[in-house]
């Protein structure tokens, strides 16, 4: 059980770096976890009245989805029609959009458009695209957390090294911060929505689906980190192997004593004497 506590950091930073990355594309492709967003602009009041809008408005990280509403036996269902080209500084213009898909070049207001959520939108610019930007951080440190704890198995390294705490950190930090842009933008942009938009029945909630993936990223990363760090602090906190001193060979060969002619003939000379 011990040595399965080992792999624990490595294991939260791979589910992280998992869900991270379907946070990141979610909603590039219309396949792609498209029910995933940040949050969803609904302008179907506004679409029956004025040709070439859409029903709904996704908004994801780095891109865009769109499509229509259709009604059947079960309720309400949503049609996807297409989303916009991933870009990491991604931002969403609802302006733009509307007046790109209605033709409407002088002012959306006179369509029943709240231009305060469009002024709103402007303001956060610069925060929304920085989320992406964190996001493309923390999945790139999650793995290269796991390679390196990769290599270090190949290598028989030591069970965790200063490199991938502090990889675990940065990873950690960047989806925190990416986490709580996203989640300002959602509560606070769908509550602007609905209070400006409330009569011309433009609507908007947050998406539950990638706010749970999100903060799950950002909890496995801290888990991740802190049991990485205990690791090392344990490692470090014991004493050094010292490798035992090797036994000395203690049978020499000894010379043999060697008795001259001279010698003995001297002693035997001074005992005569004597």
């Amino acid at each position: 059980m011990a040595r399965l506590l080992i792999f624990l950091p490595t294991v939260c930073a791979f589910i992280a770096f998992i869900l991270s990355i379907l946070c990141l594309f979610a909603g590039t492709k219309k396949d792609i976890l498209s029910g995933a967003d940040i949050l969803t602009i609904y302008t179907s009041t506004l679409a029956a009245k004025k040709p070439g809008m859409h029903d709904f408005y996704s908004i994801h990280v780095m891109s865009y989805c769109e499509g229509f509403l259709d009604l059947n036996e079960t309720g309400q269902r949503q049609t996807l029609t297409g989303c916009s080209n991933r870009t990491a500084l991604f931002s969403f213009d609802p302006s733009e959009v509307l007046q790109k898909e209605t033709g409407n070049t002088t002012s959306l207001a006179n369509m029943g458009w709240p231009t305060a959520v469009s002024d709103d939108f402007r303001a956060f610019s610069i925060t929304s695209k920085s989320m992406g930007v964190f996001y493309c951080i923390g999945v790139g440190t999650a793995g290269l957390v796991v390679l390196a704890r990769l290599w270090f198995l190949l290598v028989k390294g030591p069970r965790q090294t200063i490199a991938e705490v502090s990889g675990l950190l940065i990873s950690f930090t960047s989806l925190s911060i990416a986490s709580i842009v996203a989640t300002v933008i959602a509560f606070q942009f769908v509550s602007l929505i609905n209070y400006h938009g409330k009569p011309s029945g433009v609507t908007a909630r947050y998406g539950n689906q990638f706010l749970g993936m999100t903060w799950a990223a950002v909890g496995l990363l801290l888990v991740g980190g802190i049991a990485s760090l205990l690791f090392v602090l344990v490692d470090r906190s014991r004493p050094d192997p010292r490798p035992e001193p090797e036994a000395e060979a203690v049978d020499e060969a000894k010379e043999p004593i060697l008795y001259h002619e001279k010698d003995s003939d001297s002693v035997k000379t001074k005992v005569n004497t004597d």
